[in-house]
């Protein structure tokens, strides 16, 4: 049996790919409408963000020989480093971008020509304010900012609600591509949460907390933090919640769909996850109480196969489908489709290969039986490149176009430098911030 794989490099590699070439293939979609567009750029820098943030961990993965998330602990040299502050802060900067996403898309309620203006202009503010916050308080305070998220989530809810009765009460099949990519967004943005939703509703995601705290002897959060953590954790299970409840509705009057078999499988996950951390809570419980004790192997590879997959394979994917399937990006430019082409196909040939070494981590797979899976999926990856890539881009109508139709979209006249002003400051931001990590590491 192999040894066990961390998914996190993979992550890295993803996401960092996927957003570098998303960042570029916007800049040469001249002729989208400005929400795609500055969707498209937020997304793509939402990517990197996550990239870097997996990059350094996957560096202190290998630092102190332990795969997981909680990896920096008093017993270690890593608490001061500058690879524990840069990963918080890309994390940090990472959630300010998906906090505004939703005001820009699916449906913009920021339509002035002075938008991507002012969300550049928050958007840094708030990312050095709150990161260098974090470093001087040794993140007592971190995952507070996820208080911000509450009025983004709002706004997808109900634009999902919204336009899933829509399409129940006129039959037009249009409004599904409305509710379809809120649906979708949410998923990628709160997925991990939403295979916890048992456990939250239960109320037992606390005595995990509690453990962490104790375990994880850094993670000392302040109530404001402690708060921050279990918003999330509530948001993902409502949301799911809702998702489950409303793709039952359209699946009543409308048929099943691809959409409703995937919130399907992150609901029944999540009910079993609630099950097995149930099942465990005196292992759970025996930091508070006595000494740690190790979670079951069958535990840590449920884990595996769940939340850190859906987290650190399929939520890039989604992303990708959203770009991709709601023409964000003008892939069928002649200079453009290359490059999309071959971010597909490497995207699922990165996928498919680590789902597959994975299995092999805990599995007695020989290696040349694991070799030949790869080799035929490389070989249907091939093959199908056309039917795999003619599904991802159906034609329908974009967002923008959606919203035209229903004269709900205001066209202001951005200015395209705008654009190029918005990707500069975020990356000066980013490079700023990871500067203030090293000098601070390099005092204390």
């Amino acid at each position: 049996m192999a040894e066990g794989q961390s998914l996190v490099p993979v992550a890295a590699i993803v996401d960092l790919i996927l957003g570098f070439v998303t960042i570029a293939l916007v800049r040469r979609s001249g002729e989208k409408e400005w929400v795609e567009k500055f969707a498209g750029l937020l997304i793509g820098w939402i990517l990197v963000l996550k990239g870097l943030e997996y990059t350094f961990t996957s560096v202190m993965e290998a630092i102190v020989a332990n795969e997981g998330l909680w990896i920096i602990d008093s017993s270690n040299n890593l608490q001061d480093s500058f690879f524990r502050f840069a990963q918080r802060t890309c994390k940090t900067i990472s959630i300010l971008l998906l906090v505004f996403l939703p005001f820009i898309y699916p449906y913009p309620i920021l339509q002035r020509k002075w938008n991507i203006k002012v969300v550049t202009a928050m958007i840094c503010v708030l990312s050095i304010v709150l990161s260098t916050i974090s470093i001087l308080t040794n993140y007592k305070h971190s995952d507070g900012e996820w208080f911000l998220m509450i009025p983004g989530m709002m706004i997808l809810v109900l634009v999902y609600i919204r336009f899933l009765l829509m399409e129940i009460e006129t039959g037009e099949s249009s409004h599904r591509r409305m509710s379809l990519v809120s649906g979708l967004l949410l998923i990628a943005m709160l997925g991990e949460q939403m295979t916890y939703w048992l456990a939250q509703v239960i109320s037992i995601n606390n005595d995990f907390l509690a453990r962490f705290a104790v375990e994880w002897s850094l993670w000392e959060p302040s109530t404001f933090g402690w708060l921050g953590t279990n918003l999330v954790l509530s948001m993902g299970a409502s949301t799911i919640l809702i998702l489950l409840f409303f793709e039952s509705w359209r699946t009543y009057h409308a048929g099943i769909s691809g959409f409703s078999i995937i919130v399907y499988l992150v609901g029944i996950v999540g009910f079993t996850a609630g099950i097995v951390d149930y099942a465990i809570m005196d292992i759970v419980r025996s930091c508070v109480e006595t000494e740690c004790e190790s979670f079951p192997v069958a535990f840590e590879i449920w884990y595996d196969f769940t939340s850190e997959t859906l987290i650190y394979l399929f939520t890039p994917l989604i992303f990708m489908y959203i770009l991709l399937n709601f023409d964000i990006i003008d892939s069928d430019a002649s200079e453009n489709r290359w490059l999309t082409r071959i971010m597909v196909i490497l995207m699922l040939l990165i996928v498919s290969s680590s789902v597959i070494e994975l299995l092999q981590s805990f599995l007695p797979v020989p290696e040349m039986i694991s070799s030949a899976a790869l080799a035929m999926v490389v070989a249907i990856f091939i093959g199908w490149e056309e039917r795999i890539m003619t599904n991802l881009m159906r034609e329908g109508d974009t967002v923008s176009k959606k919203l035209i139709g229903m004269d709900e979209l205001v066209i202001p006249k951005i200015d395209d430098r705008d654009y190029d002003i918005m990707s500069a400051s975020i990356a000066s931001v980013v490079f700023f911030s990871l500067i203030i990590c090293a000098l601070y590491s390099a005092v204390i």
